[in-house]
């Protein structure tokens, strides 16, 4: 082998390479099972709710539903109420479930709370779920924390003063059965599960946004949470609802 002999080599199997590399898309392009498919979204659905006490504005609520090709469904959750003079909580959640059961995935939940004195307090919760195991991830005051809790199947996640969570317990009622059907749920903040009933009443014609709609109504018992009522329309979209001493009205619904 001589020394001159070397470039000639290098430059044949640079051009072998060249070539491999041009050929190579048209052979993985008929290979989709190395690919990952790219997750679509179908459908958007936005909701906005004013929340009032005794006619008095007290906040409001926006919930954003995400449907996914890949059996995911995002709720986006934004919430703000005034509990007191100078108490505010502001809530950011995002709860993403599977869409053919409901069953949820993970929780991503901020809270701020402010207090008269101007000083504010902020809570991180994290809940990503494993089969039967939650784990919940928390941040308050800067200090963190972590607890693996086991969980019945099909466990909602809920908690204090957001409808849009009550979306999973609306799923899972079966209208055909009736009557008072048992649900559970876990308190991310309390870590916990609780118990509840919820039942299928006789249905209402309301005003939503200034037109009259026949709705289904459902009552909920749930301990510690307390009672709440749901005016659900024919798509279901909760239109109106009450909990803890709070009226819920539906003020916009867009979808695309």
């Amino acid at each position: 082998m001589s020394v001159r002999s070397l470039p000639d080599r290098a430059t044949r199997a640079i051009a072998v390479l060249v070539l491999a590399l041009a050929a190579a898309p048209a052979v993985t392009a008929g290979m989709p099972a190395h690919q990952k498919k790219p997750v679509k979204l179908e459908s958007t659905l936005r909701t906005e709710y004013s929340i009032t006490q005794n006619n008095k504005e007290m906040g409001h609520e926006a919930v954003e539903k995400k449907t996914y090709d890949n059996n995911t469904v995002v709720f986006t959750i934004d919430a703000e109420m005034t509990y007191g003079p100078g108490v505010t909580m502001k809530q950011h959640a995002e709860l993403t479930v599977e869409e053919d059961s409901y069953f949820p995935r993970s929780l991503h939940l901020t809270k701020n709370v402010s207090d008269p004195n101007g000083k504010g307090i902020a809570h991180q919760l994290d809940v990503e779920m494993f089969s039967n195991v939650a784990v919940i991830t928390s941040t308050l005051g800067g200090v963190a924390g972590s607890r693996r809790l086991v969980v019945p199947t099909g466990v909602a996640i809920e908690d204090l003063g957001v409808v849009g969570y009550l979306y999973q317990t609306l799923f899972w009622y079966d209208r055909e059965t009736g009557g008072n059907q048992r649900f559970q749920w876990l308190d991310p903040v309390g870590v916990e599960v609780h118990s509840g009933q919820i039942s299928l009443g006789d249905p209402e014609t309301i005003s939503v946004m200034k037109k009259k709609t026949r709705t289904s109504v459902f009552k909920l018992e749930r301990d510690r949470l307390g009672p709440a009522t749901l005016w659900v329309d024919s798509q279901g979209t909760i239109v109106r609802a009450q909990q803890n001493m709070f009226n819920y009205e539906l003020v916009s619904k867009k979808s695309s």
